[in-house]
């Protein structure tokens, strides 16, 4: 990867510099608090040192001769640089959280709207219980889910790769062709209509199906098909339409010599998907698998439609339970951008471990 260190060293001056000057202009005096206790030597130590470098590297740039001397000025400067940017973003953005957290602390109600951060500490330390339950609900979703659509996948995939051969029968031909069709009509309609949508047919719809076809009570349906097993399902079902084309992309670039080779060897076509080509075809398959789950980590948000308690219902909860718009929300998110960057994290450890391509896969949405 290349690396662009000049570009760096005046981003990080400008960074110092805009430091500087925030602390110089800054007269708010805080109990936990480093530049206050410094000002104002640190906002003018500041100010000289991002001129000084920013000056110098200027300077490198455009002089036609290397100098080794000023090297290692600029150097011991970058170090210095860092460690303001770094007291500077525990002034601004780390002791205002720790504040935050600690004036809410005796607080029986939400403070007003125009304390941002105060009202941000206030929910999450009133509302940490039913946030870590959505964040549950929400991982068991998307894990079970990926993992429930992966098995249907695979049964889907099988009769998808299905074409008729010359020495089969009238009625061997005709099967093939009907569930490969089937299979191509069910990834269709599930890629080819929201998961939203699908979540409001599966839960108000199949009930009501049951209940008239076969005669069960209503009441007894719902009692089984509560709002959690339905979007089990809506995920499953989603999630299987598009790892199904993903498995038949990875079933297609594995060499049809293997199949042969596995069927001259005595195996049969059951025996020979099971024990040679899935295995392979899901390990070409899993970074799409993993991208899958991340989507689905994101997309479950949609349940929140038939009232499944995941990460986004808890988030519409506390809004109306504290008469806060974008707070609850913002708090959402957050833990969204963390479940899905550390899931990111680890499943490119796994890749590089496999020593696997990495697959992007478009939205279930």
């Amino acid at each position: 990867m290349r690396r662009f260190p000049h570009i760096t060293y005046y981003l990080i001056g400008l960074g110092v510099l805009l430091f500087g000057l925030i602390s110089l202009f800054n007269n708010a005096s805080y109990q936990i608090s480093i530049i206050t206790r410094l000002n104002p030597a640190f906002s003018v130590i500041s100010l000289i040192v991002a001129i000084v470098t920013l000056g110098l590297f200027t300077y490198q740039l455009l002089a036609k001769k290397h100098c080794s001397q000023l090297d290692k000025i600029l150097k011991y400067l970058k170090w210095v640089m860092l460690s303001i940017i770094l007291i500077s973003l525990l002034e601004y953005l780390v002791f205002p959280i720790i504040r935050a957290f600690i004036e809410i602390k005796d607080l029986n109600a939400i403070p007003p709207k125009s304390e941002f951060l105060q009202s941000i500490a206030y929910i999450i330390t009133r509302f940490a219980k039913d946030l870590l339950k959505g964040v549950l609900i929400t991982i068991e979703l998307s894990l079970v889910g990926t993992l429930a659509g992966l098995l249907l996948a695979m049964l889907l995939v099988s009769l998808r790769i299905l074409k008729p051969q010359k020495h089969d029968s009238e009625i061997a031909a005709f099967l093939k062709t009907f569930f490969n069709k089937v299979s191509a009509l069910y990834v269709n309609i599930f890629r080819g209509t929201p998961m939203m949508v699908q979540a409001v047919i599966i839960y108000y719809l199949v009930p009501v199906l049951i209940s008239s076809s076969w005669g069960i009570p209503q009441d007894q349906i719902d009692r089984l098909f509560t709002h959690l097993v339905a979007g089990f399902i809506v995920v499953s079902l989603n999630t299987a339409a598009y790892l199904t084309e993903v498995l038949r992309g990875a079933i297609e670039s594995i060499d049809k010599g293997q199949m042969e080779a596995a069927r001259s060897l005595g195996l049969s076509y059951r025996q020979a998907m099971l024990k040679i080509i899935f295995p392979q075809a899901i390990k070409n398959a899993l970074p799409s698998i993993g991208n899958e789950f991340i989507i689905n980590i994101k997309d479950t948000s949609v349940l929140n439609v038939i009232g499944v308690a995941e990460l986004f219902f808890v988030g519409q909860d506390a809004k109306m339970r504290f008469f806060r718009t974008y707070e609850p929300f913002i708090i959402v998110a957050l833990i969204y951008l963390v479940l899905t960057l550390t899931c990111s994290r680890l499943l490119a450890l796994l890749e590089r471990k496999m020593n696997l391509e990495v697959r992007a896969l478009p939205s279930s949405n």
